[in-house]
């Protein structure tokens, strides 16, 4: 890898708990929280050579990481973003967090296999160590085009998590309901070009992101965001993975049509919520064992990704569900058993897609 610390420009992150508690580094959730917190880096102007983080003290400690980033890849261009974490005073390898491009050639856009050691291994798009860490760094190294056009990199943000079962039951104070209109794309698409990562009946991810696309194309008369799923899907697809659900890289394809947003986790629907009441619509990751979502197009999944889109008075979830089929997609799932999927299931991982401009309100 080189010695680039020496030679990349350096940044700091702020870091972001949750919506509804405190802001900045210094003040831990409570312990029976499971320590989430995002980590925020903003380029302006972007970074055209890649950029190299600071050391970043993580108060009450961390066990996964999850790096998401915001940038534009002329064709031929990429980026690597590799993280590297602190355990017992140590610091592990630089693992690479993804290789991403927007031209979908597969020696630029992929994950990387086979990362495993003593001290943790790579999952995709999750580092998950073997011991708590108490500080990372993040390195992204920019690769220009043949032609000489470089990458802009205009944000990174990383999730840190200690893990750990949350709790969330009603919530937590009287709700006033909010249904977002965000428009309803099926996942499961008849014919699609290529079919890649297992065609429309794997696509949660990519359409997903294409329903709220479609959202802020309307919103913000932005026609060009209004993509549909299996355009997505062409533009997320992992090669190593063989899927199209790597959370970075569907964060990434909307910031290549300059929206913003990243990956993190939440302990409560209180947090989701918020951003509801903001006219965010959030993606969420769930799992699902037989029996406990009732209303949901499958008995079970152990891995989906859906659009929350609002909720009703007494807190039941509102979603656009994308493996229900046309006119089947907005449903609405209990509170309890939504929170248990998605916090059981993906220790409450979000996508959070929007403008930039709407986004920087939630420093």
């Amino acid at each position: 890898m080189g010695n680039l610390t020496h030679v990349l420009p350096t940044f700091a992150f702020v870091a972001l708990l949750t919506m509804s508690g405190a802001y900045g580094a210094t003040s831990p959730p409570p312990s029976d929280e499971p320590n989430n917190r995002l980590w925020l880096a903003r380029f302006d102007p972007p970074a055209n050579a890649g950029a190299v983080s600071k050391i970043e003290e993580v108060p009450g400690e961390f066990r996964t990481a999850v790096a998401s980033w915001n940038v534009t890849t002329p064709r031929g261009s990429w980026i690597e973003t590799t993280l590297r974490a602190r355990v017992a005073g140590r610091w592990t390898k630089w693992y690479v967090m993804g290789v991403w491009s927007a031209s979908g050639d597969g020696t630029a856009r992929h994950s990387v296999a086979k990362q495993d050691d003593a001290d943790g291994a790579v999952d995709t798009d999750t580092l998950e160590l073997a011991a708590l860490a108490d500080a990372f760094e993040v390195r992204v190294r920019a690769h220009p085009a043949p032609d000489g056009n470089t990458p802009a990199l205009r944000l990174v943000a990383v999730a840190t998590s200690r893990g750990g079962t949350a709790k969330n039951g009603p919530a937590s104070a009287p709700m006033q309901a909010v249904d977002l209109d965000v428009p309803q794309h099926t996942q499961r698409v008849l014919t699609s070009p290529d079919a890649k990562g297992g065609g429309g009946d794997a696509w949660c991810s990519p359409a997903s992101v294409s329903m709220v696309m479609s959202y802020w194309a309307k919103q913000m008369h932005q026609p060009q965001w209004d993509v549909d799923v299996a355009t997505v899907a062409d533009g997320v697809y992992d090669p190593v993975y063989d899927g199209c659900g790597n959370w970075p890289f569907n964060v990434a394809y909307a910031s290549e049509h300059a929206l913003g947003g990243w990956v993190r986790q939440y302990a409560s629907l209180d947090d989701v919520a918020l951003l509801i009441s903001r006219g965010i619509p959030v993606i969420a990751s769930i799992a699902v064992k037989p029996g406990e979502l009732d209303g949901a197009p499958y008995p079970k999944t152990a891995g989906h990704l859906l659009v929350v889109r609002g909720f009703s008075a007494s807190g039941d979830v509102i979603v656009n569900d994308p493996y229900g089929q046309l006119g089947e997609i907005r449903r609405v799932y209990r509170r309890d058993q939504f929170a248990h999927a998605w916090l059981g299931g993906s220790n409450g991982t979000v996508y959070i897609i929007a403008p930039p401009s709407r986004l920087d309100s939630l420093r």
